[in-house]
């Protein structure tokens, strides 16, 4: 899976927990069970993620965090069509 493929995809789950949790923000290890990466890589393309607007990180120690989706991010998943 390639680095695009990644954050379409990180960024469709966290959609999708948005939607179940009520804004709750989804832990990092939960991420890397849906998606099968490894923390590297995740944390990686959330970073990108981030940079870009579409997520909200809290970072805690290592690669442990917790996003939520931004309004931006919420538009880019839906204009995606998932």
């Amino acid at each position: 899976m390639d680095e695009v493929e990644i954050r379409r995809r990180i960024l469709k789950n966290i959609y999708d927990l948005n939607k179940i949790t009520q804004d709750y923000p989804v832990d990092s290890r939960d991420l890397i069970e849906k998606l099968d990466v490894t923390s590297e890589e995740l944390f990686f393309n959330v970073k990108y993620l981030e940079e870009d607007g579409y997520v909200d990180i809290e970072k805690f120690l290592g690669d442990e965090f917790k996003a939520k989706i931004t309004p931006k991010g919420i538009k880019k998943v839906e204009k995606m069509g998932y």
